[in-house]
């Protein structure tokens, strides 16, 4: 490899992530920039890391491990660690590269290593030219102000500002602004990547939410313009934080 591969370990276990740091201590090239003992913590801060590959136990308080891997708008290469097998076909439809039980053996460790390094060569060999393309794109999507939809035979302009929330119906998605509602076909995870992530969250699997319009919430539910949004059980500890920190300065 020619670059350092950054890791993260979630675990609420202190010598769950002992073992785990110190199997890495065997493999050249592995950086740990991250020890979190609780899913929350690292979701809130894991945008400002640059992490390749996320050690990620399942089990933990507040927010499981699985639970946040669906909030996650961009998964980092994720191994799941557990002591549990009955997760094993949940995490592999998450698109995880690895499953690997407790106790973690150092064979059985080294053996997803590879299975990493092998994944992160393949990235990386994407041309420097197709990079500053994507970037160009990134910033050029960054610095809209609106989106467009298709909404049955004809494209329509919205500003995100409009945008009190969305909603998942099926496979359409229901675009509710604050002078009319619109219906896309569309995916609500393939929306939720064109918002800005700094007004709008995720509260629940079925629901987007713009923050800027929120008169009223507490555990179990946002208030806005359109009425009462519920929010979801898995996203209830993630959607206090992050409305806490942006409504209440």
């Amino acid at each position: 490899m020619s670059r350092e591969i950054n890791c993260i370990i979630i675990d609420d276990e202190e010598m769950a992530t002992k073992v785990i740091a110190k199997h890495l201590e065997n493999v050249p090239g592995f950086k740990i920039v991250g020890i979190f003992h609780s899913a929350v913590e690292a979701f809130l801060v894991i945008d400002d890391l640059r992490v390749d590959v996320m050690f990620l136990d399942i089990q933990m308080p507040k927010m499981t491990g699985l639970s946040m891997l669906k909030m996650l708008k961009k998964q980092p290469l994720t191994v799941l660690t557990t002591a549990h097998r009955e997760y094993a076909l949940e995490g592999f439809q998450l698109e995880v590269v690895d499953y690997l039980l407790k106790p973690i053996g150092l064979d059985r460790f080294l053996q997803t290593i590879s299975r990493i390094k092998r994944l992160v060569n393949t990235t990386d060999q994407i041309t420097n030219t197709e990079k500053e393309e994507k970037e160009k794109v990134i910033e050029n999507s960054e610095a809209l102000d609106h989106v467009f939809i298709k909404s049955e035979r004809s494209f329509l302009k919205i500003d995100f500002s409009s945008i009190l929330q969305v909603e998942a119906i099926k496979n359409h998605i229901k675009i509710v602004t604050t002078k009319e509602t619109h219906i896309s076909l569309m995916p609500i995870s393939e929306f939720e990547t064109k918002l800005p992530a700094h007004d709008f969250i995720r509260v629940h699997r079925s629901y987007i939410i713009n923050m800027a319009h929120v008169k009223r919430f507490d555990n179990n539910s946002v208030t806005n313009d359109n009425g009462v949004v519920p929010i979801g059980r898995s996203y209830k500890e993630i959607a206090r934080e992050l409305l806490t920190k942006r409504l209440i300065k």
